[in-house]
């Protein structure tokens, strides 16, 4: 099986990798360390916009579901996964193209994820809000090879809400989550 999440800036996609990476023995890949990886190779700063930039440029020269295609080919067929950063709808397209594939869409209010973008800390983040919105417009495009993450949730077969108060609430909510996935698709 191979879980793909899609979601808003800081909405826990990756810490909802990494429970289920840790806990349900799952391999992960995400499509921005594909975009990252490239960009070290070229010696390009790996700050939020750049990624923007050069994941853009890569869909446009390549086909807007490049990241999938070239995750998929690095994945074995005898192990589940999980895909994070899932950002153009010509990803989930590639990604569907599996039978055991199911996308989430990973979300939470727009201030807790400010909140959490400011904790980690990491290097090319947003420093005030309105900075973060206007980041997030350019990850919502409404065509191109550019991201298009609204439309890409809008292609999610469940949303998981993460606004969970601790870390073991967020944990029994992926242990729900995961459920609810194997029920369905039984």
């Amino acid at each position: 099986m191979i879980i793909g999440f899609t979601g808003s800036y800081c909405s826990g996609k990756d810490t909802v990798a990494d429970y289920i990476v840790k806990n349900y023995g799952y391999g992960h890949y995400s499509l921005s360390d594909v975009i990252r990886d490239s960009m070290k190779s070229e010696g390009i700063e790996p700050t939020r916009e750049n990624l923007i930039v050069f994941g853009t440029n890569l869909r446009a020269e390549n086909g807007n579901g490049v990241l999938a295609k070239k995750v998929l080919g690095l994945m074995g067929k005898e192990r589940n996964y999980c895909i994070t950063s899932i950002r153009h709808p010509d990803e989930v397209s590639e990604l569907k193209k599996r039978k055991d594939f199911i996308l989430i869409n990973v979300d939470a209010p727009q201030s807790v994820r400010f909140e959490r973008m400011k904790k980690r800390k990491r290097p090319g983040d947003p420093e005030t809000l309105e900075k973060f919105i206007e980041l997030e417009k350019k990850e919502s495009q409404p065509s191109g090879s550019g991201q298009q993450l609204t439309k890409t949730a809008g292609m999610a077969d469940m949303t998981f809400i993460n606004d969970y108060g601790s870390l073991d609430e967020l944990q029994a909510g992926i242990d729900k989550l995961l459920k609810q996935i194997s029920e369905k698709n039984v």
